[in-house]
């Protein structure tokens, strides 16, 4: 496949070009997702309840804190 009709590639390289900016951003308070903050909004946590040992399918998470934030929650979970 050429690099034009390889969308596949060239959305991967579109995210993985984004990563790097929102990791040194303020708004994924990245250090402290790393000590175990949630990157899960209080809404999302009262809409979700308990998922502990749940199987969840997580679509477009970007670069993993919401499915690590599942996981640490019990859920088992598949992206």
């Amino acid at each position: 496949m050429t690099p034009e009709t390889n969308y596949i590639e060239i959305n991967k390289q579109s995210w993985n070009n984004r990563t790097e900016a929102h990791l040194k951003s303020d708004f994924y308070n990245l250090e402290e997702f790393i000590k175990g903050a949630t990157s899960l909004n209080s809404i999302e946590l009262d809409l979700l309840g308990d998922i502990k040992g749940k199987s969840i399918l997580h679509l477009q998470c970007h670069f993993g804190q919401d499915t690590i934030s599942l996981n640490r929650l019990g859920a088992n979970v598949r992206y």
